[in-house]
């Protein structure tokens, strides 16, 4: 893929939440940024909130528009980029506008929660480092 063609996500925007409070609960913990085998640049953000990890992968749609749940879920195994470690998976991708008006994929994988470990990422995340500080 060419860059021109899939778009690297337009996360900057983004203030990181570092303090639960009753209009935020989610927490922001890490960044990480790549690409995929095909050259798709994505973006995976860390996050928690109720006492469940998350990671949300973005990535361009372009010639993805058909992709599902399941289909999301083969990709980012054959990617290397998450492991199931059990049968009951957690995941959920829907399609939006990042900030540069470019549609993007946001695929959501709960990762653990209290009843258990549904999902591993397979890479490091960079630490949120609090701004205004």
């Amino acid at each position: 893929m060419h860059p021109e063609i899939c778009p690297k996500p337009d996360r900057s925007k983004l203030v990181p939440n570092f303090v639960k409070t009753a209009e935020n609960d989610v927490l922001d913990i890490g960044w990480a940024e790549g690409a995929l085998s095909d050259g798709r640049p994505y973006r995976a953000e860390y996050w928690a909130q109720d006492q469940i990890g998350m990671v949300t992968f973005f990535f361009s749609v372009n010639d993805m528009e058909a992709h599902t749940d399941s289909m999301f879920q083969d990709l980012l195994v054959k990617e290397g980029l998450v492991e199931f470690p059990q049968a009951k998976v957690h995941l959920s991708a829907r399609s939006l506008l990042d900030w540069s008006g470019n549609r993007m994929w946001s695929v959501n994988v709960v990762l653990d929660a209290e009843d258990g470990v549904f999902a591993r990422v397979r890479f490091p995340f960079n630490s949120f480092e609090k701004r205004g500080d």
